[in-house]
Order: C-alpha cells, then sequence, then structure tokens
C-alpha cells in the first residue's frame, strides 16, 4: 500500500508542477512560491483538525524544520522553472531529491534493500534521467541546472524530516510544516519585491491549484511512509519528472523521444520491482 500512496504522490507533485512552472514564465517565482504554500494552510487548517492525533513535541518540530526545508525547496525550483523548463529542471530536482533520502536510509538508517528492491531503486533514478532529458534544450542553461539541484538536495532533506513525524501525529505536524513554509515564502516575497501573491488573477488561480495538487504529494508522502522505508518510497514518489513529460506531451504537443518513452518504461518497471521487494 505504501507505494500506491507514492506514486499517488507522484502524480500529485507532477500536476503542481506542471501547473506551476508555466506560471513562473510570467510571474516572479517568489509570488508564485507564496500562492502555492497559501493553498497549502487552507487545505490542511481543517484537515488537521479531523485528522486527529497525538504529536509529540518532536513531531511539531521535525514539522517546523520541514517547514522551513519545503519553502525554500519551492522556492529554488520555481527560480529554477524561470530561469530554464520543466523538462530541464524537473530531472535534476528529481534525481537529486530521490538519491539523498537513499543515501539517508543506507548510511545513516542502516537500511538494507533486498537486491530485488536495490535493481529497482538504481532502476528508478535512472529512469527519472531517461524520461525527461531533452536533447538540445535551448532552456538547459547551467545556471538553472545549479538551482534545480539545489532544490532537489533541499527537497531530499525535507524527505528525511517528514520520515521522523509519528504515525500517531495526526494532521498538526503537517499543518505546522505548511504554516512555516509560508511563513518563509512571504517574508522572502516582501524582502525581494512590492508583492507576495501574483497581481494577475489567472496567475493566481492557477498557482493556488498547483499548491493543493502540492499538499497532496505532501500527505501522500506520509502515509506512503507508514510501513514502507525512506529510500523505497522517495524514489517510488520521485517519478514525477515523467508525468511531467507526459502532460507536456499531452497537453502542450511537446515531442517525445525514444529515450523518454524508454525512461516511462523503466518508471513503471522500478516500480513494480520497488513494490514486489
Amino acid at each position: 500500500m505504501s507505494v500506491i500512496y507514492a506514486v499517488l504522490s507522484t502524480f500529485s507533485i507532477g500536476l503542481s508542477d506542471f501547473f506551476a512552472s508555466g506560471v513562473t514564465k510570467r510571474e516572479r517565482a517568489n509570488e508564485v512560491t507564496s500562492t502555492v504554500l497559501l493553498a497549502g494552510v487552507v487545505v490542511m487548517a481543517p484537515a488537521a483538525v479531523f485528522w486527529s492525533g497525538n504529536p509529540t513535541t518532536s513531531d511539531l518540530v521535525h514539522g517546523a524544520l520541514a517547514g522551513v526545508a519545503n519553502g525554500v525547496g519551492i522556492l529554488l525550483l520555481f527560480v529554477a522553472y524561470s530561469r530554464g523548463s520543466l523538462r530541464s529542471a524537473a530531472p535534476v530536482a528529481a534525481v537529486v531529491m530521490s538519491g539523498v533520502p537513499v543515501l539517508w536510509d543506507i548510511l545513516v538508517s542502516g537500511a538494507s534493500p533486498s537486491t530485488v528492491t536495490s535493481i529497482g531503486l538504481t532502476l528508478g533514478i535512472i529512469a527519472i534521467a531517461l524520461s525527461s532529458y531533452e536533447r538540445g534544450n535551448p532552456d538547459n542553461g547551467p545556471a538553472g541546472l545549479f538551482i534545480a539541484g539545489l532544490a532537489g538536495t533541499v527537497f531530499g532533506i525535507l524527505l528525511i524530516l517528514l520520515s521522523y513525524i509519528g504515525d500517531d501525529a495526526g494532521g498538526s505536524p503537517l499543518l505546522l510544516q505548511r504554516v512555516v513554509a509560508f511563513l518563509v515564502a512571504i517574508s522572502v516575497a516582501r524582502a525581494t519585491g512590492p508583492r507576495i501573491f501574483p497581481s494577475e488573477r489567472s496567475a493566481f488561480i492557477t498557482s493556488f491549484g498547483a499548491g493543493i495538487f502540492a499538499i497532496a504529494a505532501i500527505v501522500l508522502f506520509v502515509l506512503a511512509l507508514r510501513g514502507g522505508s525512506l529510500a523505497v518510497v522517495s524514489v517510488a514518489g520521485s517519478q514525477y519528472a515523467a508525468v511531467a513529460v507526459l502532460l507536456g506531451v499531452a497537453i502542450r504537443g511537446q515531442r517525445m523521444w525514444w529515450w523518454q518513452a524508454l525512461g516511462l518504461g523503466g518508471s513503471s518497471l522500478a516500480v513494480a520491482l520497488i513494490a514486489i521487494g
């Protein structure tokens, strides 16, 4: 069941990034980030009331730290999107994001995945890069890719912090996580520009919708961690770059190269191996 939640989280992240990346081309990344995180606060506030639990101090601390990582990570990713493209930035962030928790789970937590799972993890990381690489992409600048790599590192730390929230904590740590992330975003937006949210109504609505998918992804990831290892769930949940490619082909009419199709097939096989392992 944890792999199913992780896959659902992948689709939520892919949809969120697909919509938000388009807005960052015409609005400031800071303002888009604030709107995305505002949606998370609006959704999690009532959800936390019904998702009751008994959070410990450790749960709340990890939730708050995850909020800092979430705010910084989304801001960096959207800056990368504004300087490059979804097809170039997303795979870099996804590969790094999936790799950080895998190393943490193996080196720090002492996890020992089975041979089948290890093959699935390796194939999954390769598939992310294959499915999203765009040959001759003029937007594939080194600055944007470097920022995307930083975003992936911060997101990897975010996933590690979320893994330390207890199963009985309920929705309060996630609400705190989103509130802290929102405060980080509006602080940066206020310090660097005249507005906190996009002035264009359509941009605000699209960003807010992206934020709903983003918070759904966080909730699904936390549910996936119940009964699943951090490394396995992280790689299974990091296939969102492949989702972005499919959306680009289906909605924006973008071309799919043969290696992208191979990567998409590899993603499916990787998730299956992880589930079996």
